[in-house]
């Protein structure tokens, strides 16, 4: 090589590091844009999401009442278990729908009137009581009373402001179009029960054709099905007891006699599905609400409870569902979470578990397979 070649080859690394500097820069610089971007296509894809989300939450039942079809004595019922067994989820998720639908959605509308109604008069009352605290009390020395009454008033025509009727309208524009993501999500995990025998084979035969070598190919496979088991732990285990712990602190705060029960019951089932901090967050926000709607003494008497429940969930009940831990350490659990939400909401907080645990499974196969080699 000559002097002229060899100085311009020292170039060439230069030149690629500058060139890759530049991207990442301008990834940065425009990341606001870039998580639009991917928020408005997880938005447009989100009835297919929902749909491998039930998938994975119904394949359970789904597979259990299949097997039931094919242990019939009627051949007519046991050639064609699988039919039986999606025809069978599907009618049972319409008389559940209808159930919600009849008797707990009207008390879910009415609480939320309710309580958002009742939001300035509760206000009032926590000013009126922390004015007639002690000059030498800790809530006097706070300033609570002053920092309220700044923000009521704001809240208060906030509020207002949100009662319009062209805000109402988009609102309930926006809940219509939510709720036939669902329902098409619930239609897309039937069709996916039904075929999910071709489905898995199309992405083996997608898998030959792309991953012509045989290990590779062995491998992507490997990978795929770790994936799989560890969305199928997560959603199917968590569904379940988030039901669990819908239905039992609902029951709980109904013998207590508590305000809103059935929608901070719901609170409780769909902050459960955020590990480690949902279901703390659900204790301190219905104690919260209590302790506006019912006073101290209520608050402390559905507090203790459901701190009990609440331990017994994360130390017994979680742990027998979930059989094979996902074994995440909290702090990464807490990073991927405050991430998740910090970018892509509520949705990217529930996901960004699942997340983490499919990259550090295939991680730890990657690294483990490389060490055998």
């Amino acid at each position: 090589m000559g002097k002229n070649s060899f100085e311009r080859a020292k170039w060439i690394p230069v030149c690629i590091i500058t060139i890759l500097l530049m991207i990442i820069y301008k990834t940065l610089d425009n990341f606001s844009q870039i998580t639009t971007s991917v928020g408005r296509f997880f938005r447009v894809i989100s009835p297919l999401l929902y749909g491998v989300l039930f998938a994975y939450f119904l394949y359970a039942p789904h597979r259990m009442i299949e097997k039931l079809y094919r242990k019939s004595k009627l051949s007519f019922f046991s050639k064609r278990a699988r039919g039986f067994s999606t025809l069978t989820i599907f009618l049972l998720l319409i008389l559940v729908i209808a159930s919600i639908v009849i008797f707990v959605l009207p008390i879910m509308i009415t609480s939320v009137i309710d309580l958002t109604g009742s939001i300035p008069t509760y206000l009032s009352s926590i000013l009126d009581y922390l004015d007639n605290v002690p000059d030498n009390s800790i809530w006097a020395s706070l300033n609570l009373a002053g920092i309220l009454g700044e923000y009521s008033g704001g809240f208060v025509n906030q509020f207002i402001d949100l009662a319009r009727i062209e805000q109402i309208a988009r609102g309930f524009i926006s809940l219509a179009g939510e709720v036939m993501q669902l329902l098409l999500g619930l239609i897309i995990s039937v069709y996916m029960l039904l075929e999910r025998e071709q489905i898995i084979g199309f992405f083996k035969s997608l898998s030959t054709v792309l991953f012509k070598n045989e290990k590779v190919r062995n491998k992507v496979n490997k990978y795929l099905n770790q994936v799989n088991k560890v969305l199928f732990t997560f959603i199917a285990s968590k569904g379940l007891d988030s039901v669990i712990n819908l239905v039992t602190v609902t029951a709980m705060l109904l013998i207590f006699n508590v305000p809103y029960a059935f929608l901070l019951g719901l609170i409780a089932g769909l902050f459960n599905f955020i590990p480690y901090l949902g279901s703390l967050a659900a204790v301190i926000l219905i104690s919260v609400i209590t302790l506006i709607t019912g006073g101290a003494g209520k608050a402390v008497e559905v507090l203790i409870p459901l701190l009990i429940f609440q331990q017994l969930d994360a130390n017994f009940i979680e742990p027998r569902i979930m059989k094979s831990s996902l074994k995440i350490s909290p702090i990464l659990v807490i990073i991927a979470i405050v991430v998740g939400g910090a970018y892509f909401g509520i949705v990217g907080m529930f996901l960004a578990v699942p997340i983490v645990a499919i990259i550090k499974q295939v991680l730890i196969e990657y690294v483990s397979s490389s060490e055998t080699e």
